[in-house]
């Protein structure tokens, strides 16, 4: 049996680097197909009368197309040098507020290191986890904030954030907070109604 060791610079690549890495390339690999989707939506809108069929999967298209980017900025690898505007993260997060369960406002004016969007676009995608029934977000440079008239709090994964650990019991839908968790320091406030993660 041989046994392969992945490295960077002679060091072993951390597993976090190595999921951000194949979260970069996962989602390059689905925006090229996603956009020739929306080209060829595109044409046919020319050639043809609008209808409600073409229009489901032009706004299908769009929605997909945002929540790449959102993967992208949550899950993918971030450089330290390289700043995001904030368009960006506008057009990231609207993926989230499509269905109009959410309604979703950035105060955000200027560009923010990656690393920085990075932790806000994980906190974010934890923050809907407990919007289930609908309610408003906040985004700012310093963190996310959230009000509802009802939310959903799954326990293991809220309190170990706020102790500053992954869950207890990793899954593939709280996998957001095992990240948020690992890239720095989260205070997590929680009221009636109301729930703002700062990171």
């Amino acid at each position: 049996m041989v046994t392969l060791q992945s490295s960077i610079g002679g060091q072993m690549m951390a597993d976090d680097e190595l999921a951000a890495l194949v979260g970069s390339r996962l989602c390059h690999d689905l925006v090229s197909p996603l956009g020739a989707i929306g080209n060829g939506v595109e044409l046919l809108g020319m050639i043809q009368n609008a209808s409600d069929e073409l229009g489901l999967v032009e706004d299908a298209v769009q929605v997909a197309q945002a929540r790449i980017k959102l993967f992208r900025l949550a899950f993918g690898r971030a450089h330290d040098m390289q700043d995001i505007r904030p368009s960006e993260i506008e057009e990231a997060a609207s993926s989230l507020s499509a269905a109009g369960r959410l309604r979703i406002r950035n105060d955000i004016a200027q560009p923010l290191p990656r690393m920085r969007v990075k932790r806000l676009m994980l906190a974010l995608l934890c923050l809907e986890s407990a919007l289930a029934y609908g309610g408003e977000v906040v985004i700012t440079p310093d963190g996310v904030s959230a009000h509802a008239a009802r939310l959903r709090i799954d326990p293991d994964p809220w309190s170990a954030l706020a102790a500053g650990q992954p869950p207890a019991e990793p899954r593939s839908d709280i996998v957001q907070f095992i990240l948020l968790a690992r890239t720095g320091p989260v205070v997590v406030d929680e009221a009636e109604g109301h729930l703002t993660i700062r990171v």
